[in-house]
């Protein structure tokens, strides 16, 4: 779908982007540094022997074996950081553009209840009589009672998260297993405990970056043209030291690309 690139929307994929790449970086670096630590296979020195000069290594005084173990293990522990930095970031996003949707005038559906991240994007589709993407929800719903278990749970599964995977319906489930090695949503519980994988990860980056586009087109069939083209003058404004209708800020803005226009995806 077409996104407009307006400045709060280029703020979320720039923070989105930022994201996704330093959890990558985690994931990535774990591999490399089990892989390095592969070549001291035999030795009983501790990494503090083995490599002084790291920054903190007196912190994980373990002998390179059990150290390379913990390193190939690590996407669980990861996924628990990731999952929540992921969702709080789109989290983030939602609550402004309804923001900025009270800013514009607009008189946000939120049915007498108070916007929580459970509700949010229903308020945001509701307010600008978009349908919500059921497929997308779903598994956001998931991630989200993923993310509750992580955060209030300690890692125990709740009946809230059965619950969410119980709500899939085919294309849902079918979405999560495409984004999951074929896994089936019912995986991340195993005897009570939640598992988390690499590709939960990426799963919730997927799934964040769809809904951050829903919502963006959700927002180009409420806004005015005249609304957008405020935005426009006032992100063109921001960026320019030409006097506002001078000759100078007409020619300016005619040499400038409209970053606000929408782009392929």
């Amino acid at each position: 779908m077409p996104e407009i690139l307006y400045p709060e929307y280029r703020t979320y994929v720039a923070s989105r982007v930022e994201v996704n790449d330093a959890m990558m970086a985690l994931l990535a670096g774990s591999r490399l540094a089990a892989h390095t630590l592969s070549l001291t296979a035999g030795s009983t020195a501790t990494l503090k022997q083995l490599f002084p000069a790291v920054p903190h290594i007196e912190r994980l005084d373990l002998r390179s074996d059990a150290a390379r173990g913990l390193l190939y293990n690590a996407d669980h522990h990861i996924a628990s950081v990731a999952v929540p930095y992921a969702l709080a970031t789109h989290e983030d996003f939602v609550v402004s553009m309804l923001g900025l949707l009270k800013n514009e005038g607009r008189t946000l559906v939120t049915g007498g209840k108070r916007v929580r991240a459970w509700n949010m994007h229903t308020v945001l589709f509701d307010t600008c009589g978009a349908a919500e993407p059921p497929e997308w929800m779903q598994s956001f719903h998931v991630l989200r009672e993923m993310r509750n278990c992580i955060t209030h749970e300690g890692g125990g599964v709740s009946q809230e998260l059965r619950d969410a995977v119980a709500d899939m319906d085919a294309n849902a489930r079918s979405g999560w297993q495409r984004l999951n090695q074929g896994l089936p949503p019912e995986d991340v519980e195993q005897n009570g405990r939640l598992v988390l994988t690499a590709e939960n990860i990426f799963t919730a980056f997927a799934v964040t970056k769809r809904l951050g586009r829903e919502v963006n087109a959700a927002l180009a069939g409420e806004l005015t043209s005249a609304e957008w083209a405020k935005m426009l003058v006032e992100d063109f404004a921001s960026v320019t030291s030409k006097v506002k209708n001078s000759s100078a800020w007409r020619r300016a803005w005619s040499a400038t690309p409209v970053r606000t226009t929408a782009r392929p995806p």
